[in-house]
């Protein structure tokens, strides 16, 4: 495989890292082994001290699982509702015009205040009536959505709604996180809560952070002496690690020789080599599945090449973006560069069982039917239906057993191999070639493309290189950089990037999409070098301006989410969205999410998925709170 991108993007972001955080060779805490648990932070911490979670800055991963709740949670594995500080479902009236729901009354906060009604509605007042709280769009939500919140007894609380809306809900129900709930009595005393640090915080999860690394590589957290009195308590029933640290060590090699050492108990973003050896020199280690594919497939997330197309008028032409897409080896990119164990998917929605048959499997004629233009009166089907049947044929000659038939286990077709189309594509839009084959843009320039990704999301950076060295070979100048994270971030914000490697989930795991791309309505559409999340949108980076994705949007408003007649709405968006080539869908996110048990048990698994094993979402939390200590 091509490694030597990879290698230089990994030197860029690991070499910082030797005098900065403690190697494999010790703890940077005193703290009893067989008390402490450690997990994988990815990531270095860019905020450091500021837990106020509510404005836009300070990174919530692994933190907000083990100290935030909102009321609802939805488990990744199964789609299903959990509670969390609800303890019942969102009630609607019959038009959609008014939520009620009823709140546990067996919580606390780490202070030993009770949590009320009293917290919720000063939560939903407060972010109502503070735009600078402007954390995940929440503020600018129940301003658009909301006319009046009221406490209907001590334990329950009414939505007025300024319009019908049978997904208000989600602005309370986490996937990745939901409207985190804020201590009345601590809140109300805070002169400006926009700058206010919320540090030491006051939380109603399991676990309160007591030290962390100035530099943001590792943080440490005590479970509180009352756990039972959290949702997570109350849910699993069990005490959980006394102790929890969350260290980010590196690259892939590091979380491996980490783990081999007892020095780092789970990590979720390693590469398949790192993987492998850990199997090799971890005997206790295991991930999902104990045979190929050994990784969870069932985040509903999915890895693209995203468009800013207002950094290049060429990313504004769907001929350009269809040429990218069609100059790809996916089989090649799945195999080669991944392992051969994540999921493809030529549609932004990740192929789990469930989603295929909503989605996948209902647009799959119309995929194979499906023609594009490619210039002089030809068109050009695209997509190929034999791709999982290919991989397949790959994984069996590594001497693996494919655990299903190929489309369950890797997913469905996707686009064709075809740079002699793509060349068709960028010919018709008035590129040309030089002397030596390079593209040059209509404008007589040569083509440079600018590709971002960060190389701590290892099947993204990994994604990047294989675009980076098939895009090159079709005669492209990719320009691939590997940025720290808390740059990467920023350059989304401010739309200061051409092509980048993000990732999306456009369809929750029940199926619903509104929530997940309602970012893309025109209302929300902010030009580049501004903010984009000024407007309460939450992913918009590509500064699309599509009138027509705002009608598709609105229509899905207004029906019951769990209807076909909504399932139907999001198939439309998905064919206009896949027809526009908007962004280039390549793999559902796979993690090894792999645990040594040497000192913890009872982390979930595919034989026992009582939770979801993500444990940096925010419905993590139980996930570190069924742990039990391994007993000798």
């Amino acid at each position: 495989m091509p490694i030597s991108r990879l290698l230089f993007g990994l030197a860029l972001l690991v070499a910082p890292l030797s005098s900065a955080v403690a190697q494999p060779s010790g703890l940077p805490v005193d703290v009893p082994r067989e008390k402490l648990f450690i997990a994988d932070q990815i990531f270095r911490y860019s905020v450091i001290g500021n837990y106020n979670f509510w404005v836009n800055g300070p990174h919530t991963p692994h933190r907000h699982a083990l100290m935030m709740e909102t009321l609802w949670l939805s488990d990744q594995e199964t789609g299903e509702r959990m509670y969390d500080v609800a303890s019942s479902g969102p009630m609607y009236n019959d038009d959609f015009t008014e939520m009620s729901v009823d709140l546990r009354d067996n919580i606390y906060w780490s202070d030993g205040v009770q949590f009320t009604a009293d917290d919720l509605v000063y939560t939903v007042e407060t972010l109502k009536s503070t735009p600078g709280l402007g954390a995940s769009g929440w503020s600018a939500q129940l301003n658009q959505f909301l006319e009046s919140i009221e406490k209907t007894g001590d334990f329950s609380v009414t939505f007025q709604l300024n319009e019908p809306n049978p997904r208000f809900h989600t602005i309370f129900e986490a996937r990745w996180n939901g409207a985190y709930m804020m201590p009345k009595h601590i809140f109300e005393t805070v002169e400006d809560l926009t700058t206010y640090t919320n540090n030491p915080p006051v939380v109603l999860g399991a676990y309160i952070p007591i030290e962390s690394d100035p530099n943001g590589f590792w943080e440490l957290f005590q479970r509180r002496d009352d756990w039972e009195r959290s949702p997570a308590g109350v849910v699993v029933g069990n005490p959980g690690p006394e102790f929890v640290m969350t260290i980010f060590y590196g690259d892939s090699a590091r979380k491996a020789i980490a783990m081999s050492r007892g020095e780092l108990d789970v990590y979720f973003d390693a590469d398949f080599e790192a993987f492998e050896t850990t199997l090799d020199t971890s005997p206790q280690a295991r991930s999902w599945y104990t045979e190929f594919p050994w990784a969870y497939p069932n985040e509903v997330s999915v890895r693209h090449f995203g468009f800013n197309q207002e950094d290049d008028p060429v990313y504004a032409d769907k001929n350009v973006r269809w040429a990218l897409a069609l100059a790809l080896d996916v089989v090649e990119l799945q195999t080669e560069y991944i392992g051969g164990v994540a999921k493809i998917t030529p549609i932004a929605v990740t192929p789990t069982a469930s989603l295929m048959e909503l989605y996948h499997d209902p647009l799959e004629d119309w995929l194979q039917n499906l023609e594009i233009d490619v210039g002089d009166g030809q068109t050009f089907k695209p997509y190929d239906p034999t791709v999982p049947d290919r991989i397949a044929e790959w994984a069996e000659g590594q001497g693996y057993t494919v655990p299903g038939t190929p489309r369950e286990v890797f997913g469905p077709g996707w686009w064709k191999f075809a740079p002699d189309v793509a060349e068709q594509l960028l010919l018709a839009s008035g590129f040309s070639r030089d002397d030596s084959g390079n593209w040059l843009k209509p404008d007589g320039e040569p083509w440079t493309l600018n590709l971002q990704s960060p190389p701590d999301e290892n099947d993204a950076f990994r994604m990047a290189n294989a675009a980076a060295d098939m895009w090159s070979d079709f005669g492209i100048d990719v320009n691939l950089q590997g940025l720290e994270r808390s740059v990467w971030d920023q350059n989304h914000v401010t739309g200061l990037y051409g092509v980048s490697t993000p990732w999306h989930s456009m369809a929750l795991a029940s199926g619903d999409a509104w929530s997940e791309v309602r970012h893309w309505h025109p209302d929300f559409y902010v030009p580049a070098g501004e903010d984009y999340r000024s407007k309460g949108g939450a992913q918009n980076h590509q500064r699309i301006n599509d009138p027509r994705l705002g009608e598709l949007i609105d229509a899905m408003a207004a029906v019951n989410p769990s209807s076909e007649d909504n399932f139907e709405l999001v198939r439309d968006f998905v064919k206009y969205w896949t027809e526009e080539m908007y962004f280039v869908t390549v793999i559902s996110f796979k993690k090894f999410v792999t645990w040594d048990e040497r000192y913890w048990t009872g982390f979930p698994t595919a034989e026992d998925p009582k939770y979801m094993p993500l444990y940096w979402f925010q419905g993590g939390k139980f996930a570190f709170q069924g742990l039990q200590p391994v007993t000798n």
